[in-house]
């Protein structure tokens, strides 16, 4: 998927958004070491809150901003691993108790797809990732 070409945006934009990437960066799903299954409902509730900050970063910037689709994508990405989640849990009447196998592709799905928007978004903004996001980004555009 190549790099959309983005404007760097402004001082605000890139702020708001280096605090989300930062606040990504710490969020649970995303821990440096491996998630156990039996963390199910802990990295439930980190998507949860996942969505609903890139929501509230989504609302700090301007309207037209270029932030703006991939924001929205990120929300999407949290909404489908949500939305998962809680279609297993209604089928087997049980909340957070997937097997094992169904967990660990569901979260790396939603790691894989989170990753590459957060990488777009640095792309975008000239912003520096370090640490565990590194973890999920793809292979360097070059």
């Amino acid at each position: 998927m190549p790099v959309t070409p983005f404007p760097t945006g402004s001082v605000a934009e890139r702020s708001a958004l280096a605090g989300l990437v930062a606040m990504i960066e710490n969020n649970p799903a995303f821990c440096n070491r491996g998630v156990l299954p039996e963390e199910q409902e802990r990295c439930y509730r980190a998507v949860v809150d996942a969505r609903r900050l890139i929501g509230e970063t989504a609302e700090l910037l301007p309207p037209g901003t270029p932030a703006e689709d991939l924001l929205a994508a990120m929300r999407a990405a949290c909404r489908k691993y949500i939305s998962e989640a809680e279609s297993w849990d209604r089928r087997t009447g049980r909340r957070y108790q997937m097997p094992t196998f169904v967990f660990y592709q569901l979260l790396g799905a939603f790691r894989e797809l989170l990753g590459v928007h957060v990488w777009r978004l640095a792309e975008a903004y000239d912003m520096e990732i370090e640490g565990r996001l590194n973890m999920i980004f793809p292979g360097s555009p070059e």
